[in-house]
Protein backbone atom coordinates (compact mmCIF):
# COMPACT_ATOMS: atom_id res chain seq x y z
CA UNK A 1 0.00 0.00 0.00
CA UNK A 2 1.26 3.47 -0.95
CA UNK A 3 1.89 6.06 1.85
CA UNK A 4 -0.24 9.42 0.79
CA UNK A 5 0.97 12.97 2.13
CA UNK A 6 -1.23 13.90 4.28
CA UNK A 7 -4.38 16.64 3.54
CA UNK A 8 -5.41 18.24 6.31
CA UNK A 9 -9.06 19.86 6.45
CA UNK A 10 -10.44 22.91 8.17
CA UNK A 11 -13.28 23.50 9.20
CA UNK A 12 -14.92 26.13 10.69
CA UNK A 13 -18.58 27.41 10.96
CA UNK A 14 -21.60 27.59 13.37
CA UNK A 15 -24.24 24.41 14.35
CA UNK A 16 -27.64 25.48 16.04
CA UNK A 17 -29.77 22.49 17.14
CA UNK A 18 -32.64 21.54 19.64
CA UNK A 19 -32.85 18.75 21.49
CA UNK A 20 -35.99 16.95 22.59
CA UNK A 21 -36.27 14.26 24.70
CA UNK A 22 -39.64 11.27 23.94
CA UNK A 23 -38.18 9.36 27.01
CA UNK A 24 -35.44 8.49 29.62
CA UNK A 25 -34.12 6.53 26.47
CA UNK A 26 -34.83 8.33 23.60
CA UNK A 27 -33.58 11.85 21.94
CA UNK A 28 -33.90 13.58 18.74
CA UNK A 29 -31.48 16.49 18.14
CA UNK A 30 -32.36 18.57 14.80
CA UNK A 31 -30.78 21.65 13.84
CA UNK A 32 -28.52 23.77 11.09
CA UNK A 33 -24.77 23.84 10.23
CA UNK A 34 -23.02 25.83 8.35
CA UNK A 35 -19.74 25.56 7.62
CA UNK A 36 -16.22 26.45 5.19
CA UNK A 37 -13.91 23.71 5.02
CA UNK A 38 -10.37 24.22 3.65
CA UNK A 39 -7.74 21.64 2.19
CA UNK A 40 -4.36 22.22 3.25
CA UNK A 41 -1.39 20.01 2.79
CA UNK A 42 1.30 19.71 5.14
CA UNK A 43 2.85 23.54 4.08
CA UNK A 44 -0.35 24.63 5.66
CA UNK A 45 -0.91 25.63 1.77
CA UNK A 46 -4.86 25.29 0.08
CA UNK A 47 -4.34 22.18 -1.31
CA UNK A 48 -6.83 21.30 -4.58
CA UNK A 49 -5.68 17.70 -5.04
CA UNK A 50 -4.57 14.88 -3.20
CA UNK A 51 -1.22 13.50 -3.85
CA UNK A 52 1.10 9.94 -3.83
CA UNK A 53 4.71 9.15 -3.74
CA UNK A 54 5.67 7.34 -6.61
CA UNK A 55 8.92 5.26 -7.26
CA UNK A 56 10.93 7.99 -8.45
CA UNK A 57 10.59 9.53 -5.14
CA UNK A 58 8.84 12.14 -6.76
CA UNK A 59 4.98 13.34 -5.99
CA UNK A 60 1.63 12.83 -8.37
CA UNK A 61 -0.45 16.03 -8.39
CA UNK A 62 -3.32 14.38 -10.31
CA UNK A 63 -5.64 12.85 -7.28
CA UNK A 64 -8.93 13.13 -6.93
CA UNK A 65 -10.16 16.90 -6.25
CA UNK A 66 -10.48 17.59 -2.43
CA UNK A 67 -13.62 19.61 -2.71
CA UNK A 68 -16.62 20.40 -4.33
CA UNK A 69 -15.55 23.72 -5.87
CA UNK A 70 -12.28 22.32 -7.19
CA UNK A 71 -10.22 25.54 -5.30
CA UNK A 72 -9.74 23.41 -1.95
CA UNK A 73 -12.31 25.78 -0.04
CA UNK A 74 -16.48 24.66 0.12
CA UNK A 75 -18.64 26.68 1.65
CA UNK A 76 -22.06 25.02 2.30
CA UNK A 77 -25.27 24.75 4.33
CA UNK A 78 -27.35 22.01 5.43
CA UNK A 79 -30.37 20.35 7.93
CA UNK A 80 -28.94 17.89 10.55
CA UNK A 81 -30.56 15.80 12.65
CA UNK A 82 -30.09 12.67 15.16
CA UNK A 83 -32.34 10.41 16.71
CA UNK A 84 -30.70 7.81 19.67
CA UNK A 85 -32.67 5.02 21.36
CA UNK A 86 -29.99 4.03 24.37
CA UNK A 87 -31.58 0.79 26.23
CA UNK A 88 -28.35 0.35 28.02
CA UNK A 89 -27.97 -0.24 31.28
CA UNK A 90 -24.97 -1.42 33.57
CA UNK A 91 -25.15 -5.08 35.10
CA UNK A 92 -22.43 -5.78 37.58
CA UNK A 93 -19.94 -3.70 35.91
CA UNK A 94 -20.75 -4.51 32.07
CA UNK A 95 -22.72 -2.64 29.55
CA UNK A 96 -26.22 -4.71 28.64
CA UNK A 97 -28.90 -3.99 26.24
CA UNK A 98 -29.53 -2.31 22.98
CA UNK A 99 -28.31 0.74 21.51
CA UNK A 100 -30.04 2.44 17.99
CA UNK A 101 -28.46 6.10 16.17
CA UNK A 102 -29.46 7.30 13.25
CA UNK A 103 -28.60 10.29 11.47
CA UNK A 104 -29.21 12.31 8.70
CA UNK A 105 -27.46 15.43 6.90
CA UNK A 106 -29.67 17.17 4.23
CA UNK A 107 -27.84 19.77 1.63
CA UNK A 108 -30.07 23.02 1.20
CA UNK A 109 -28.26 23.64 -2.26
CA UNK A 110 -26.42 26.41 -0.36
CA UNK A 111 -22.88 27.41 -1.03
CA UNK A 112 -20.11 26.24 -3.41
CA UNK A 113 -21.53 24.37 -6.45
CA UNK A 114 -25.06 24.40 -4.57
CA UNK A 115 -24.72 20.96 -3.07
CA UNK A 116 -27.72 19.24 -2.47
CA UNK A 117 -27.10 15.30 -0.72
CA UNK A 118 -28.42 13.54 1.31
CA UNK A 119 -26.32 11.74 3.99
CA UNK A 120 -27.06 9.25 6.33
CA UNK A 121 -25.90 6.38 9.14
CA UNK A 122 -27.51 3.76 10.86
CA UNK A 123 -25.85 1.94 13.80
CA UNK A 124 -27.15 -0.59 16.02
CA UNK A 125 -25.29 -2.16 18.46
CA UNK A 126 -26.71 -5.08 20.88
CA UNK A 127 -25.12 -6.06 24.14
CA UNK A 128 -26.55 -9.85 25.16
CA UNK A 129 -26.48 -11.42 28.46
CA UNK A 130 -25.54 -14.12 27.61
CA UNK A 131 -25.50 -16.53 31.37
CA UNK A 132 -28.71 -14.05 32.88
CA UNK A 133 -26.51 -12.88 35.25
CA UNK A 134 -28.38 -11.01 37.87
CA UNK A 135 -27.65 -7.18 38.16
CA UNK A 136 -26.98 -7.03 42.21
CA UNK A 137 -23.72 -5.42 44.07
CA UNK A 138 -21.32 -8.23 44.66
CA UNK A 139 -22.11 -10.20 41.64
CA UNK A 140 -19.74 -11.66 38.86
CA UNK A 141 -19.65 -10.06 35.35
CA UNK A 142 -22.16 -11.11 33.27
CA UNK A 143 -20.34 -13.19 29.60
CA UNK A 144 -21.52 -10.71 26.74
CA UNK A 145 -22.43 -11.67 23.36
CA UNK A 146 -21.70 -7.63 21.32
CA UNK A 147 -23.65 -7.73 17.47
CA UNK A 148 -22.68 -4.51 15.95
CA UNK A 149 -23.61 -3.05 12.73
CA UNK A 150 -23.15 -0.10 10.78
CA UNK A 151 -24.36 1.49 7.77
CA UNK A 152 -23.63 4.60 5.94
CA UNK A 153 -24.50 6.26 2.80
CA UNK A 154 -25.01 9.47 0.57
CA UNK A 155 -27.07 10.61 -2.19
CA UNK A 156 -25.98 13.54 -4.53
CA UNK A 157 -22.89 15.58 -4.39
CA UNK A 158 -20.63 14.30 -2.23
CA UNK A 159 -16.86 15.83 -1.70
CA UNK A 160 -14.31 13.78 -0.97
CA UNK A 161 -13.89 15.10 2.77
CA UNK A 162 -17.06 13.51 3.53
CA UNK A 163 -16.46 10.78 1.78
CA UNK A 164 -17.30 7.76 4.66
CA UNK A 165 -13.83 5.79 5.41
CA UNK A 166 -13.19 2.19 6.24
CA UNK A 167 -10.36 0.95 8.66
CA UNK A 168 -9.66 2.05 12.12
CA UNK A 169 -10.21 1.49 15.70
CA UNK A 170 -13.49 2.37 15.61
CA UNK A 171 -14.26 1.09 12.32
CA UNK A 172 -12.66 -2.28 11.36
CA UNK A 173 -9.88 -2.68 14.17
CA UNK A 174 -6.61 -3.79 12.49
CA UNK A 175 -6.19 -1.24 10.24
CA UNK A 176 -5.06 2.40 10.25
CA UNK A 177 -8.18 5.27 9.61
CA UNK A 178 -9.23 4.85 6.24
CA UNK A 179 -6.64 2.32 5.22
CA UNK A 180 -9.03 0.35 3.61
CA UNK A 181 -10.84 2.95 1.23
CA UNK A 182 -13.32 6.44 0.96
CA UNK A 183 -16.95 5.34 -0.50
CA UNK A 184 -20.32 6.64 -1.19
CA UNK A 185 -21.60 3.86 0.61
CA UNK A 186 -20.46 1.20 3.40
CA UNK A 187 -21.24 -1.43 5.52
CA UNK A 188 -19.14 -2.71 8.97
CA UNK A 189 -20.27 -5.39 11.32
CA UNK A 190 -18.38 -7.12 14.14
CA UNK A 191 -19.15 -9.71 16.77
CA UNK A 192 -17.34 -9.91 20.23
CA UNK A 193 -18.15 -12.52 23.21
CA UNK A 194 -16.46 -11.06 26.13
CA UNK A 195 -16.11 -14.07 29.03
CA UNK A 196 -15.92 -12.83 32.66
CA UNK A 197 -11.90 -13.97 34.16
CA UNK A 198 -11.09 -12.14 37.42
CA UNK A 199 -13.19 -9.26 37.58
CA UNK A 200 -12.79 -8.21 34.28
CA UNK A 201 -13.30 -9.45 30.52
CA UNK A 202 -11.24 -10.99 27.88
CA UNK A 203 -12.57 -10.90 24.87
CA UNK A 204 -12.47 -12.51 21.31
CA UNK A 205 -13.97 -10.55 17.94
CA UNK A 206 -14.10 -10.75 14.18
CA UNK A 207 -15.17 -7.61 12.09
CA UNK A 208 -15.41 -7.03 8.48
CA UNK A 209 -16.06 -3.38 6.44
CA UNK A 210 -16.94 -3.36 2.40
CA UNK A 211 -17.75 0.00 0.33
CA UNK A 212 -20.53 -2.04 -1.24
CA UNK A 213 -18.62 -1.41 -4.63
CA UNK A 214 -19.37 2.40 -4.01
CA UNK A 215 -15.78 3.99 -4.10
CA UNK A 216 -15.45 4.40 -7.95
CA UNK A 217 -18.71 6.91 -7.11
CA UNK A 218 -16.61 9.37 -5.35
CA UNK A 219 -15.62 11.97 -7.25
CA UNK A 220 -11.43 10.79 -8.45
CA UNK A 221 -11.98 7.24 -7.03
CA UNK A 222 -9.75 7.63 -4.11
CA UNK A 223 -9.69 4.16 -3.14
CA UNK A 224 -8.49 3.42 -6.08
CA UNK A 225 -6.23 6.09 -6.87
CA UNK A 226 -4.47 4.99 -3.38
CA UNK A 227 -4.48 1.85 -4.18
CA UNK A 228 -6.83 0.27 -1.07
CA UNK A 229 -8.91 -2.36 -1.85
CA UNK A 230 -12.02 -1.24 -0.15
CA UNK A 231 -12.94 -3.67 2.33
CA UNK A 232 -11.05 -6.19 4.87
CA UNK A 233 -11.60 -8.23 7.74
CA UNK A 234 -9.91 -8.53 10.93
CA UNK A 235 -9.94 -10.64 14.19
CA UNK A 236 -8.20 -10.84 17.61
CA UNK A 237 -8.45 -11.25 21.03
CA UNK A 238 -8.24 -8.79 24.19
CA UNK A 239 -8.27 -7.77 27.71
CA UNK A 240 -9.80 -5.04 29.66
CA UNK A 241 -7.52 -3.80 32.28
CA UNK A 242 -9.22 -0.85 33.80
CA UNK A 243 -10.17 1.85 31.32
CA UNK A 244 -7.37 0.12 28.65
CA UNK A 245 -7.95 -2.42 26.20
CA UNK A 246 -5.25 -4.44 25.12
CA UNK A 247 -5.64 -6.20 21.99
CA UNK A 248 -4.16 -8.56 19.48
CA UNK A 249 -5.84 -7.91 16.17
CA UNK A 250 -4.86 -9.84 12.95
CA UNK A 251 -5.26 -7.67 9.94
CA UNK A 252 -6.75 -10.87 7.55
CA UNK A 253 -5.62 -9.12 4.13
CA UNK A 254 -2.51 -9.23 4.78
CA UNK A 255 -2.11 -12.30 7.55
CA UNK A 256 -0.52 -10.00 9.63
CA UNK A 257 -1.09 -9.91 13.76
CA UNK A 258 -0.05 -6.72 15.51
CA UNK A 259 -0.24 -5.80 19.50
CA UNK A 260 -2.73 -2.26 20.41
CA UNK A 261 -3.48 -0.54 22.99
CA UNK A 262 -6.71 1.69 23.33
CA UNK A 263 -8.42 3.55 25.42
CA UNK A 264 -12.50 3.38 26.63
CA UNK A 265 -14.87 1.44 24.33
CA UNK A 266 -14.63 -0.03 20.85
CA UNK A 267 -18.40 0.19 21.08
Amino acid sequence: MDEAPPVWIDRIGFKANITESFTRQSKFTYGLVVEEVTTRDETNSICTHGSRAMPSGGLSMDGPPTTLSGTGVDRMAFLQANITRDNTEFVNGAIIGDRYIFQLDQGLGIGSKNPIFNRHRLTVTKFINLNKQEKSAGKPLPAVLVLHGHYAGCVGDLPSYDAFSLGGPYSVRGFTNGELGAARNILEVATELRIPVRNTHVYGFVEHGTDLGSSKDVKGNPTEFFRRVGHGTSYGVGVKLGLVRGEYIVDHNAGIGTIFFRFGERF
